[in-house]
């Protein structure tokens, strides 16, 4: 196993597809639609890195990553935020405290696999 990630978006034929495709690229990987549960979720799981949606009802991306960030035993996770607004996910992510790489939508799975390695600290196979 290359390592765990946990992908927290609303849709879940985003989370599914992607989902198969790392497995099938060697991760083990996880899914949570719902925001407010995703905190808690990292907290079950401990992730090696967590692929965040920033458009999300209830809590987006941005509130998700400072709850993380404001979290000592979270904070250190890599997260890679995912959205159709790539400037509105730098923001959030500077406001959360990130500095995380983005992806824009629809995700290009090598595109995804890099920044996943480059987060895990490796170079792409």
């Amino acid at each position: 196993m290359k390592g765990r990630i946990l992908l927290v978006d609303d849709n879940v034929n985003l989370t599914t597809l992607l989902g198969k495709a790392l497995t099938k690229c060697g991760y083990e990987a996880h899914a949570e639609n719902d925001s407010t549960l995703a905190v808690n979720r990292v907290r079950e799981l401990r992730p090696d890195l967590i692929v965040l949606d920033v458009m999300m009802p209830v809590m987006d991306g941005g509130d998700v990553l400072a709850e993380l960030r404001r979290d000592f035993q979270l904070r250190d996770i890599p997260v890679i935020m995912l959205t159709a607004l790539a400037q509105e996910a730098g923001s959030l992510a500077r406001i959360g405290g990130g500095n995380c790489p983005v992806i824009g939508k629809p995700v290009e799975l090598g595109v995804l696999v890099n920044e996943i390695e480059r987060g895990l600290g490796r170079a792409a196979a």
